[in-house]
């Protein structure tokens, strides 16, 4: 939950309020399972790499689906993804600045190391509108 707030203050940050990009932007669209389940809730990042420049972007997914429109969309060109979604753990832990006593569910991170922090996707963004599916796998 950190980073997802972390990524969406990222995002606010770089894109600005209204103020127009000098980047070439496109949409991008698509599915994101889990050892062939849809992710319920996650994050998707799309970071612009090698020699294409701009600004990070990113969408929630929701029931295994993400969507971004072309005005928010990643820079066209090649671009690292970054996928992120927690579980539960069955454990309760401390809940964080609450009062003491006050519990709530531990949560770790689901998706592969190889697919977030060390992510070795990546997507090659065009002009007109993306349509990326993302089939991961924890083994």
């Amino acid at each position: 939950m950190i980073r997802f707030v972390s990524i969406a203050l990222m995002l606010a940050l770089a894109c600005g309020c209204g103020s127009k990009s000098r980047w070439q932007h496109a949409a991008v669209e698509g599915k994101v399972t889990l050892d062939g389940a849809p992710i319920e809730r996650g994050s998707i990042l799309f970071i612009p790499t090698g020699q294409t420049q701009g600004v990070a972007t990113g969408a929630a997914i929701e029931n295994g689906q993400y969507r971004i429109a072309a005005a928010d969309g990643p820079v066209v060109g090649t671009n690292r993804v970054e996928i992120t979604a927690s579980r539960k753990t069955g454990r309760k832990i401390q809940a964080a600045m609450s009062d003491p006593g006050k519990t709530m569910d531990e949560t770790v991170e689901a998706v592969p190391a190889q697919y977030n922090k060390k992510s070795t996707l990546q997507r090659e963004i065009k002009p007109e509108k993306n349509v990326f599916d993302f089939e991961l796998r924890t083994k």
